[in-house]
């Protein structure tokens, strides 16, 4: 029986983390360039010696395991807005993080700050950094597919894309942000990938689909729930047995 409960409990710590994964994915419907959360469920298993001295597997349980994030694009949408920036094909644009890291996005909802400098809407800067000249307006702003950056004609910098071996690896450091792991591989240039100013890249959630996900997920809570306090119950009657013998 406590065996049942166990498997029961962890069972409603796994839906858990379902739910928590789709309403971060439904949080970031409008947020460009995002990617959904994709998680998976394995059997938990713990050793027991049977009565021959030999020992055996068996499950007890589930537990959510992030798989990482999906690797389908989402819808380009035209803003005209200059300073905004979608990668076509695959790719992240790099940015500094807080400590000088590089990090990678795909939100290319860039602005710019007080030196005319290209940031994210978190702050960032690009990497390597794209400022443009004392006086320079933004409509002024030119960058190819191929990411190289003009102003009135004349060349100012170039954007760099990268990609990774395994980019459902990538771990996810807020603000849209992703820093390379071990798993993910280390960033190289994307070949192929093309810049397509004026336009941002929509997040590549599907609400129905989330929708329904969460229904499951939540009818699975309930289930589970329902057998821990059917458990809990027959613990309490074997205990009541126990102690009236």
């Amino acid at each position: 029986m406590v065996d049942g409960l166990y498997a029961a409990a962890t069972g409603m710590i796994a839906q858990q983390s379902q739910l928590d994964a789709i309403a971060n994915n439904l949080a970031n419907l409008q947020t460009p360039g995002y990617h959904s959360e994709q998680l998976a469920f394995t059997d938990l298993a713990y050793n027991r010696i049977n009565e021959a001295g030999t020992t055996t597997t068996t499950g007890a349980g589930a537990k959510a395991v992030l798989l990482g994030w999906s690797a389908q694009a989402g819808a380009l949408r035209e803003t005209g807005n200059p300073l905004d920036l979608a990668i076509e094909g695959e790719g992240f644009f790099v940015v500094r993080g807080p400590n000088g890291e590089r990090l990678l996005t795909r939100d290319g909802a860039f602005a710019l700050d007080g030196q005319g400098r290209l940031v994210t809407a978190g702050g960032r800067y690009l990497e390597p950094p794209i400022a443009l000249p004392p006086g320079t307006k933004a409509k002024e702003l030119s960058i190819s597919p191929e990411g190289v950056v003009r102003v009135g004609g004349r060349r100012i910098g170039q954007l760099t894309v990268v990609t990774v071996t395994a980019p459902e690896h990538l771990q996810a450091v807020g603000e849209g942000n992703f820093a390379p792991t071990a798993q993910s591989g280390a960033p190289r240039p994307a070949t192929g990938a093309r810049i397509r100013q004026g336009f941002l890249e929509g997040s590549d959630v599907e609400m129905a689909a989330e929708l329904a996900q969460m229904a499951l997920a939540q009818r699975s809570y309930q289930m589970d729930a329902a057998a821990v306090q059917t458990e809990g119950q027959m613990l309490s009657i074997a205990n009541q047995l126990y102690t009236s013998a």
